[in-house]
């Protein structure tokens, strides 16, 4: 008999999309799966979806929230309503990909904590359709440097890391940063090269905030690691966090900023190349590029483990 995987979906006020989204999952190929849908406080036109989409089968669990406590929290809900052993994730306006379930439970044997794989981006505005290939290898080491899986485009197996299996809602950004981290510190993650998730760029709720706002909720998450985390690893964050903050336009303005900080020369070096990676990666439609570039000079230097 399969492992029952549980998809948990938080939701807010986007009843059309969110349709598609559960259907994504619930046509699957893989045998047993549940999805558990978070209603996180939305209008009676969400809940009036729901239940055109219960009405089709009894694989979908409904939680309502009556005020909206955010994705974190909600999705914190939703596993804890779950009754799969294995955990995966979507946002109500993106979807699975077809045989991504039977994919990702393929590799999740029982000894891995986290499967993760590739994922397309839609450009909404444009109608183009990017792969995001993050590095091939990720653990705890090199995760206290780099964020490698994105929160809907990985798997978890819940016996292996249930100690850890959840958001931080006090993170605000970053929540899924900290718990792939945490997560990896109990079992191995490993990767599927193969486009598990299409993750839409919406042309109209793309969220914007000041630099500043960004590194101060960056710092939160060194604040929290940095008991772990090496001198070098606490100054690579700080300089990434200073260059947000500065809000630099050009590439050639943040380069000469590195110098100037008190991080090591290792440091200075992965964030250098990380940034002329982004430029290379935008022009080849390779939006994974920085980050394994990234990866790459950190196995390099600091023995995180050997990356593609």
């Amino acid at each position: 008999m399969s492992e029952l995987l549980s998809v948990v979906i938080p939701t807010h006020n986007r009843p059309d999309r969110l349709a598609v989204a559960v259907r994504s999952v619930l046509d699957q190929d893989y045998p047993s799966i549940e999805v558990v849908v978070v209603d996180d406080g939305s209008t009676p036109a969400t809940a009036e979806m729901l239940d055109k989409l219960c009405s089709t089968g009894d694989r979908i669990v409904v939680l309502r929230n009556d005020q909206s406590q955010g994705a974190a929290a909600a999705r914190n809900s939703g596993m804890t309503a779950a009754s799969g052993e294995l955990m995966g994730f979507c946002d109500d306006d993106d979807a699975w990909l077809p045989g991504a379930a039977s994919a990702a439970v393929g590799a999740l044997g029982p000894d891995i904590g986290i499967v993760y794989g590739h994922h397309q981006v839609l450009i909404e505005d444009t109608g183009r359709l990017v792969t995001f290939r993050p590095p091939a290898v990720a653990n705890a080491a090199l995760m206290r440097w780099i964020n490698v899986p994105a929160v809907p485009c990985a798997l978890a197996r819940r016996s292996n890391v249930a100690a850890e299996l959840h958001f931080d809602t006090d993170l605000i950004t970053s929540e899924d940063w900290d718990l792939w981290l945490r997560c990896a510190e109990l079992a191995p993650m490993i990767m599927v090269p193969t486009p598990l998730y299409r993750y839409v760029q919406h042309r109209d709720e793309r969220v914007t905030s000041r630099p500043s706002d960004y590194a101060e909720r960056q710092a939160r998450f060194v604040a929290k690691h940095r008991s772990s985390m090496t001198s070098a690893c606490i100054a690579h964050h700080e300089l990434a966090i200073a260059l947000t903050a500065r809000d630099l336009g050009g590439v050639g303005d943040q380069i000469r900023l590195l110098p100037r900080h008190p991080a090591n020369l290792g440091s200075a070096g992965v964030l250098a190349g990380e940034m002329v990676a982004s430029r290379i990666g935008r022009r080849r439609e390779d939006p994974g590029l920085p980050l394994r570039v990234a990866a790459r000079a950190l196995a390099r230097a600091t023995g995180t483990g050997r990356t593609n």
